[in-house]
């Protein structure tokens, strides 16, 4: 099979993560890639995509390049992912039947504290028409599977769940450090950093020996929030803040614990991903986080509640990290048995051929 897959940008996020590691693993399809933005000034996903075949066009003429590219080239499937691109493939598709449209949906778009609630309202509308008229529609999560159905009224019988999937690494035993927690993200409002602090600041109140590592991209300048917040709780002396690591690999192997209080998720693929890396990890008990994340001596938390998770990690850090060990190994357990890129890779494909054949 010959499939083309369309991104609004090449960013390192969590959508064009994925894709970058599907691309690697996946053996029995031919894939091309267009994008309407190489992110070559930033922090790209280029650098992984070695031996894919690359379109970019970021002018006004770039849908009708697209649309020449789409003409000359027999693909069997054109798969979209995130919203801009799901509406210029939708309508492409208008003008060009023979246009096979499968969209990738990452997330609840629109719905978040934050973002552009009359710029979704609009879209909406013919996104919804978009992902009805296709041939089909992968949810990474339940969740997202869920809101589709009963929020956006698409056709239940389209779409498909396939979660997000990790590389399963062969990685010794975790190497302990003094109690540090973790946090990365995009440096977000619903993303939860005010609550990590928060958490922090009852840690330190309950005379815990802490370190606080933060880090993420700062798109919209939340980290002035961020610092304000420090203060506020005189966390100086706990606190350190880094910019997006390149490589989340080494942020990682400096933690004992990843904090992850998110308000809302497409998936979470960060957590999937600390977990992998041998780091225990407590997280907002939201799906589709809990889809992935099994609750083990209440690692899954009400994100509220930050006086209580303070209570949990120092917990977590008596006798020597003894209960935080039993926790590390149980999620990671659990991942490595439903959550590798391998079974992700093999959902794909079987999507792929029952839509082509269809």
């Amino acid at each position: 099979m010959k499939i083309l897959h369309v991104v609004p940008t090449l960013k390192k996020d969590g959508a064009e993560v994925q894709l970058a590691e599907l691309f690697k693993e996946i053996n029995n399809v031919e894939i091309e890639l267009f994008t309407f933005d190489m992110y070559e000034n930033g922090d790209s996903i280029l650098n992984n995509l070695n031996n894919i075949n690359i379109y970019s066009q970021s002018s006004i003429k770039s849908i009708f390049l697209l649309n020449r590219i789409i003409k000359n080239n027999n693909y069997d499937l054109i798969h979209s992912h995130l919203p801009k691109s799901d509406l210029i493939i939708g309508i492409l598709k208008l003008f060009n039947k023979r246009i096979k449209h499968v969209v990738s949906v990452h997330a609840q778009y629109g719905t978040r504290a934050g973002e552009n609630k009359f710029k979704y309202l609009i879209a909406n509308i013919f996104w919804k028409k978009i992902l009805n008229n296709s041939n089909g529609v992968i949810a990474i999560s339940n969740k997202i599977n869920n809101w589709l159905v009963d929020e956006r009224s698409i056709k239940q019988d389209l779409i498909s769940t396939i979660h997000y999937g990790v590389k399963i690494n062969n990685r010794p035993t975790r190497n302990k450090h003094k109690n540090t927690i973790g946090m990365a993200a995009r440096i977000l409002p619903w993303k939860g950093w005010d609550k990590v602090l928060e958490t922090a600041f009852y840690l330190k109140n309950l005379d815990v020996n802490f370190e606080l590592k933060l880090a993420g991209s700062d798109d919209e300048g939340y980290v002035e929030n961020i610092k304000a917040m420090i203060q506020k709780y005189q966390l100086e002396d706990y606190v350190e803040i880094f910019d997006h690591y390149s490589n989340i690999d080494d942020f990682f192997s400096q933690l004992d614990l990843f904090l992850f209080l998110s308000e809302s998720e497409g998936f979470g693929l960060v957590v999937l991903e600390a977990i992998e890396n041998n780091v225990a990890v407590v997280c907002s008990n939201i799906s589709p986080l809990n889809e992935f994340v099994i609750n083990t001596e209440n690692c899954l938390v009400e994100r509220e509640n930050t006086q209580e998770i303070a209570n949990i990690l120092r917990g977590y850090f008596d006798n020597e990290q003894e209960k935080l060990d039993q926790v590390q190994i149980r999620q990671k357990d659990f991942i490595v048995q439903n959550f590798s890129i391998e079974n992700t890779v093999k959902s794909f494909e079987k999507f792929y051929i029952n839509t082509n054949n269809v």
